[in-house]
């Protein structure tokens, strides 16, 4: 028998459940595809980064899902927030988020942004380069404001993570590197609208091991130090970003790079890098942005089985949820589980390829090799269901091939809750501009 997440159980019909919820049940009542969340895994999961850092001290990485009904229960939580968008600063306050609560990141802000953040006192914006320094520090003197800011410095360490999640890399877009980071708070130190707290040095995503973020904040307060004692003052801010990953691979799997296995919990990279941060800068505030780990694993995503095939040897079963539901599938050849939402308690032991409804030959979801191992003689109309689809998945959907995008509800204490709803044939084309004759 494979493993299950936590929240996942097989009930006396053989259907899979989700805190107790049968999944079949809900995907014939809401159709398919559709993400089913658990509040109980997120509120685990906050609860857990916030005895590893400290409640304020945790900005919850928005952009790895920013639906209004999870920000709301996030902010609940006690949790702060991160966004890296206007749009994303637009719903973290429809959430009830205050400005005060919010770090702004990102690589290229716009003005418009950049107005934002300064209009309303955001607790900090992590800035990219000089260039976006200067752009700030005009904003912040013709609205007679001050701005509190941090670097993003790059420490050079390779994570061992996907090629596309390197952040910190050396030739990553993002940040200073840590030669320049003298020269660009010489400048921040001269004022004139903006005030230097901190530092960001966000690593990596789905980081998998801990080491990593051990090196990579003692590079980074090593060259806090010299700052510090260069310009003869003091941060007050270390922000670490996020990273901690979440366990996508449940079984050895032939082909799956090691970081789709990794186990960290976050009290231990709480305590490496306070470790670092004590014996190389003393007291400085420890922040992090989990965003990933925080709801990664908190959803399923249903799907349901349209055509079932034998195509020379192989066994081909196709499913209405293609790249356009589930794109880091695709586009990074991402790992999300998949078992049987309508016979979860059988053997999962026949070999299958499983292809996407998109006409496009890419549309299809691999197992590190080829084949994902599912119950024998599946059928049209059985559900199948990816495991872990809580991040980066509501964010990234599209409307491709003429798909609406599909609804999205959570579990809470027995109840289901609408939080996203199906978008419908109407909505592809609502803000076409065309004329009607």
């Amino acid at each position: 028998m494979f493993p299950f997440n936590e929240n996942l159980s097989v009930n006396d019909d053989n259907h899979l459940c989700l805190d107790g919820v049968d999944l079949v049940e809900l995907a014939e009542e809401f159709g398919t595809p559709l993400f089913v969340f658990s509040e109980e895994t997120i509120r685990r999961r906050a609860e857990e980064v916030a005895a590893a850092f400290g409640r304020e001290n945790v900005y919850y990485a928005s952009k790895a899902n920013s639906n209004i009904s999870v920000l709301k229960l996030i902010r609940s939580l006690g949790l702060n927030v991160e966004v890296s968008s206007e749009g994303e600063l637009f719903a973290a306050l429809k959430a009830g988020f205050k400005p005060e609560q919010i770090i702004f990141n990102g690589a290229a802000k716009t003005l418009r942004e950049l107005q934002a953040a300064a209009e309303l006192g955001l607790h900090c914006v992590n800035l990219d380069s000089v260039c976006e320094l200067e752009r700030l520090r005009r904003v912040a003197r013709e609205r007679g404001v001050e701005v509190n800011v941090a670097f993003r410095v790059s420490s050079g360490v390779v994570a061992g993570t996907h090629a596309s999640f390197e952040t910190a890399a050396s030739l990553s877009k993002f940040g200073v590197t840590l030669e320049e980071a003298v020269e660009v708070y010489r400048e921040a130190l001269k004022g004139d609208g903006v005030n230097p707290i901190g530092v960001h040095c966000h690593i990596a995503s789905q980081v998998p091991r801990v080491e990593v973020f051990e090196e990579g904040a003692y590079r980074v307060s090593r060259t806090v130090k010299i700052v510090e004692d260069t310009l003869g003052f003091k941060l007050s801010e270390f922000d670490m970003g996020g990273g901690i990953p979440v366990t996508y691979a449940k079984e050895p799997i032939n082909g799956l790079p090691e970081y789709f296995y990794a186990r960290i919990k976050p009290r231990e990279v709480a305590e490496r890098v306070r470790r670092v941060l004590d014996e190389v800068l003393g007291d400085i505030r420890l922040i992090a942005e989990p965003g990933r780990y925080v709801v990664g694993d908190s959803a399923v995503l249903l799907t349901q089985v349209q055509n079932v095939k034998k195509k020379g040897k192989d066994f081909w079963v196709m499913i209405d949820a293609g790249f356009n539901v589930l794109l880091d599938a695709f586009s990074y050849k991402w790992y999300f589980h998949m078992v049987s939402a309508s016979r979860a308690g059988e053997e999962h032991n026949h070999p299958y390829m499983v292809g996407g409804p998109l006409c496009d030959g890419g549309d299809i979801l691999l197992a590190g090799g080829q084949h994902r191992m599912l119950p024998r003689d599946l059928k049209v109309g059985e559900y199948l269901a990816l495991l872990d689809a809580g991040a980066y998945t509501l964010e990234q959907m599209s409307q491709f091939n003429g798909r609406p995008r599909p609804a999205a509800l959570i579990v809470s204490k027995g109840k289901v809750k609408l939080i996203r709803r199906r978008e419908s044939l109407e909505d592809l084309v609502r803000n076409d501009c065309y004329d009607e004759t």
